[in-house]
């Protein structure tokens, strides 16, 4: 009780504390009730189908390498037998070209409070397989035997297949079948091809429809030596991911519409789909669109919970500055009552944003908390000038902090700004205080009221 001013200090702290713990409950429960609604788009995924991912088309050829030695005869030593080997394998023949337009309209599904952007995709496929002849080159004492082709479509959750795909191969009309017959990917659909001389040269041209349903985001493996693709929707928040990004893009409120242009020197694709389907490795080139929801009311409430602290911090700063320039004590437990009154703030952020869009909610609780503390701060300070200027400077604070969570690119720099200048105006106007003077005054201001004065 020597140093009063000390003392003071240490009970804000406390106080601080107390209030962080609270911040910290609530950012908690921000995370609760993400992992709440990423469940729920989870069942509604398994109810529809979940992300969809397309591989292909692609010739996966069956072959039968026999391998023919000679040996002693375990019979007749000096006689040399015959002995066949068998190895069967498969080999994959990627389209020497590869068109892909794909049509994707979406439409939010909620369940509860929660909602799930899906997504159903019109897909038409255009391209050419074409090969030199002699795909694989047999050893003196070897032979070569293939099986029928069959052209695979690796899609990963087969269930968003709305209608039965259409191929057109050769010009002739061909039926798929369900599975891809590959261990690594057996999601999917497959067609058997016939009448392909694989000793000889050939080139044949294909077309493909198929119409697909999904949830959250579509991705496409740009399986082609020459691969061009064109997205195209009605959602106007996409985000485009993958190791390729659009050639060129449209967004607007009405939708979105991107291309891609890519070759096999840029993707080494046919390496990656022997890795993917024979280690399974995942593929690393996929070309991507994500449905966004920009009013992510949790990931903003987020952002805003971290900078809780720091704000109750500006406001104890002023409260302490006011009573460094006015000579006015203020109890701890009113500074522990008007950081309350901040941290409820975000709770009702929280709480309203489920319900309404995250710039009412802030409007809402801002409103709400504003007017609570400029009422108990009019009362505190003994002037209802004060109480309102105190209530338009931490309406203000809470404007700063809508600026920053708008910004997300430049929420670092513009916070690191404000502090400074937060910091440079409290040096200012503390400048000529006497500390000590001050702390003799505060116990002074705290006898007297211990007297009864």
């Amino acid at each position: 009780m020597r140093n009063p001013l000390f003392v003071k200090v240490v009970l804000v702290f406390l106080v601080t504390v107390a209030l962080a713990t609270g911040l910290s409950q609530i950012d908690y429960l921000v995370r609760e009730r993400t992992q709440r609604r990423d469940q729920v788009v989870a069942g509604i995924a398994a109810a529809t189908a979940h992300d969809q991912t397309l591989i292909g088309p692609l010739l996966a050829i069956p072959y039968t390498r026999i391998v023919k030695t000679q040996k002693p005869s375990e019979k007749d030593e000096g006689k040399m037998i015959e002995v066949e080997k068998r190895f069967s394998d498969c080999l994959y023949l990627l389209p020497v070209e590869l068109d892909m337009q794909a049509s994707l309209s979406t439409e939010q599904i909620r369940r509860s409070l929660y909602h799930a952007v899906v997504f159903g995709a019109s897909i038409a496929i255009k391209g050419r397989f074409a090969s030199a002849g002699g795909l694989l080159k047999p050893g003196s004492n070897e032979q070569v035997v293939f099986g029928d082709p069959r052209l695979v479509v690796g899609i990963s959750d087969p269930r968003g297949i709305l209608r039965a795909p259409a191929l057109v191969w050769a010009g002739q009309p061909l039926d798929f079948l369900p599975g891809t017959a590959e261990e690594k990917m057996p999601n999917g659909i497959q067609a058997p091809i016939g009448g392909l001389n694989l000793q000889e040269p050939w080139s044949v041209e294909f077309e493909l429809t198929l119409d697909l349903r999904g949830t959250q985001s579509f991705d496409v493996a740009p399986v082609g030596d020459t691969t061009r693709i064109g997205v195209r929707g009605n959602w106007p928040h996409p985000s485009f991911y993958g190791q390729f990004l659009p050639e060129s893009r449209q967004v607007s409120d009405a939708g979105f519409s991107a291309a891609w242009s890519t070759t096999r020197l840029a993707t080494n694709m046919l390496h990656q789909l022997f890795e993917h389907l024979r280690n399974n490795r995942p593929l690393d080139t996929l070309i991507g669109v994500r449905f966004v929801d920009p009013a992510d009311s949790y990931t903003q409430t987020d952002r805003a919970t971290k900078y809780g602290l720091l704000f109750i911090g500006l406001t104890f700063a002023a409260f302490f500055l006011f009573e460094v320039l006015k000579r006015l004590a203020i109890h701890p437990l009113q500074y522990g009552l008007a950081g309350a009154a901040l941290v409820l703030f975000y709770l009702l952020l929280l709480s309203l944003s489920e319900h309404v869009g995250f710039g009412i909610a802030y409007a809402i609780a801002t409103a709400g908390c504003v007017a609570l503390l400029a009422y108990y701060l009019s009362f505190v300070l003994g002037s209802l000038g004060w109480g309102l200027g105190f209530g338009a400077l931490i309406g203000a604070v809470f404007g700063i902090l809508y600026v920053l969570i708008s910004l997300e690119d430049l929420a670092l720099l513009a916070g690191s700004v404000t502090l400074f200048g937060a910091l440079a105006l409290v040096m200012a106007l503390t400048r000529k205080v006497d500390w000590y003077q001050l702390g003799d005054a505060l116990g002074a201001r705290r006898g007297k009221g211990s007297n009864g004065a």
